[in-house]
């Protein structure tokens, strides 16, 4: 057990006004080529103004995040979203107000025909938690050491597994102010409809992310100080889960409920699914994140790639390529699912598809201010 004393932040950490952006706004954030703005850089993140160039041309199928004709839902959706979550993250400061209208306009674009409004801001709120335990696990925001992060994010983790087992102060820094929405989400999660069914898929996928997470931190350590890389596979063991999309799917069952016959537990069709969707996206993550990365002595799949001999452009192309057969396969595997689970499988696809996708256009959380 983690000594609850031991994470006190030492940063100066006060609550952050936010601008809002309207759904026209957030449109055409998404719709013209993104131009990076830098200002007030502090509540974007360390290396929020980091961008990436692409090394290669691509059609423009690689680059069309949902179809046109579901613009106008996605976008009014997306603008109901916004303010919700925003109101959530007021009282949360620590996340980022840079992960808020990109994450709203995924929760629109994954929405199940028929789901409420209220189980789509839950289900936002999943997303923003995600991207916060990102960047404590990575150092974007708060000022742990390597080892207070690895018991912070243990701390997460217990809070998953049981709410009331974690003390969280949401005043007492970033760190904190994250395991605090942690719990109150963790409690809604578990008071959806389908949390008796489906809570431990959810709770075996945020371990899984956990887990991944400190991997990455250990291993990152070892390539700075020894330039030390770990095999392929390894590395993509971990990777397949941080990205966070297969315990955001996980939480979708969660709340919307679907009547499944069989036990999931004993399906391997459910394991493949999510495997793949979190394949498809990292490849495309690290392709956008790769000069960010070397930039702070980090590595990826495309320096892995790159050390098997692979020009950089060549492997970003490699990665491109990954990527596209990874959608193929998720979108032949959903295809498989009973009709109980089809809308779920098709969300899984739809965002997958997107967000794949925004990184071959842009970095995910940049937007026009």
């Amino acid at each position: 057990m983690c000594v609850k004393d031991a994470f006190a932040m030492t940063s100066s950490y006060a609550p952050r006004s936010r601008s809002r952006l309207h759904s026209d706004e957030m449109g055409s954030a998404w719709m013209l080529n993104p131009t990076l703005s830098t200002q007030d850089a502090e509540t974007r993140g360390k290396h929020f103004e980091v961008t990436r160039t692409l090394k290669n041309e691509y059609s423009a199928e690689e680059f069309e995040l949902f179809p046109r004709g579901s613009h106008a839902r996605v976008l009014e959706l997306c603008g109901k979203l916004e303010p919700a979550l925003a109101e959530w993250c007021e009282r949360y400061p620590a996340i980022a107000p840079s992960r808020l209208q990109s994450t709203a306009l995924v929760g629109a674009v994954a929405a199940i025909p028929g789901s409420t409004f209220e189980q789509n801001v839950l289900l936002t709120k999943v997303g923003l938690i995600t991207f916060a335990i990102d960047d404590i696990a990575d150092g974007e925001i708060g000022e742990l050491t390597d080892d207070e992060s690895l018991g912070m994010v243990d701390r997460y983790l217990l809070t998953v597994e049981s709410p009331d087992s974690e003390s969280w102060d949401a005043a007492r820094g970033e760190a904190e102010c994250i395991g605090a929405a942690l719990q109150e989400l963790t409690r809604e999660l578990m008071a959806a409809e389908g949390a008796v069914r489906f809570g431990w898929l959810w709770r075996e996928h945020f371990q899984r992310m956990i887990s991944g997470h400190q991997v990455e931190l250990r291993t990152k350590r070892l390539y700075q100080t020894h330039r030390t890389l770990p095999a392929f596979e390894e590395y993509l063991q971990a990777g397949q889960w941080t990205i966070s999309l297969p315990m955001w799917a996980a939480a979708v069952l969660m709340v919307i409920n679907p009547q499944v016959e069989h036990d999931l537990s004993e399906d391997p069709l459910i394991e493949d699914i999510l495997r793949e969707l979190g394949l498809l996206v990292r490849w495309t993550n690290d392709i956008r994140s790769f000069d960010r990365e070397y930039r702070e002595g980090k590595f990826n799949g495309l320096t892995l790639l790159m050390r098997r001999g692979m020009s950089e452009a060549e492997a970003e192309r490699e990665a491109v390529n990954r990527s596209s057969r990874h959608l193929r396969k998720l979108e032949s595997l959903t295809a498989m699912l009973p009709s109980s689970l089809e809308e779920w499988g098709k969300s899984v696809v739809r965002t997958g598809r997107f967000c794949r996708n925004v990184y071959l256009k842009q970095e995910f959380h940049h937007w026009n201010s």
